[in-house]
């Protein structure tokens, strides 16, 4: 895989996590396999490279779906909004070095819990969206999520949106260092799509 694919990738990240968000917010519940990567991915601290941070091409398939649909539904530009939201957040905490210390900390200490078997339990989950209410939270402007008020009032649904947008701000952390910027959303499009075509097609090959 070559510096652009990985770029695409990790890119595939951000969106899969904006759709997660949108699919919580709007039903209530997210697909389980999308869900399960983009959460355990925030533990993958140390992990550079987008195949082993994010679960590989398999990891983000929903993300790269969306990157190469080709007749966007009424909602993606929500979907859009929200991964160009989670892109700037990224750029924002880059600049604020304690606040990123205080969460690489916090990410730690959770990955070295002998209890947490799973990042993608409920402890996990609570605890990673604990993460973001006392760090990234604080950051204007807000990410806001529009959906069904049933399920962004409920006890559950913010815990889980919140791990989500976690995750999306790690993987626009990859993307960031593999040389991604938000601009390239609208100029390379063709490009982008192109190379997520080919990783799509390298999954069903295997």
């Amino acid at each position: 895989m070559n510096r652009f694919e990985q770029r695409v990738l990790a890119l595939a990240g951000v969106a899969q996590c904006s759709a997660l968000v949108q699919q919580l917010a709007r039903r209530g519940q997210a697909q389980g396999d999308p869900f399960g990567c983009a959460v355990r991915s925030v533990l993958a601290l140390d992990r550079e490279d987008p195949q082993e941070a994010l679960g590989g091409i398999g990891g983000v398939y929903l993300g790269l779906s969306e990157l190469t649909r080709s007749h966007p539904d009424s909602a993606a530009m929500e979907r859009l909004g929200y991964t160009i939201s989670l892109i700037q957040l990224q750029r924002k905490l880059r600049k604020d070095s304690h606040m990123s210390g205080q969460i690489h900390r916090a990410l730690s200490t959770l990955r070295e819990d002998s209890e947490l078997t799973d990042a993608a339990s409920e402890r996990g989950i609570a605890a990673l969206s604990e993460i973001y209410v006392s760090t990234l939270s604080h950051i204007s402007p807000k990410i806001m999520v529009r959906g069904e008020q049933r399920y962004l009032e409920s006890e559950t649904i913010p815990i889980q949106v919140r791990a989500v947008l976690l995750a999306g701000v790690r993987a626009a952390y990859l993307f960031h260092e593999l040389g991604g910027r938000r601009i390239q959303l609208f100029i390379n499009r063709k490009a982008l799509v192109k190379a997520a075509a080919r990783l799509q097609q390298a999954q069903g090959d295997e």
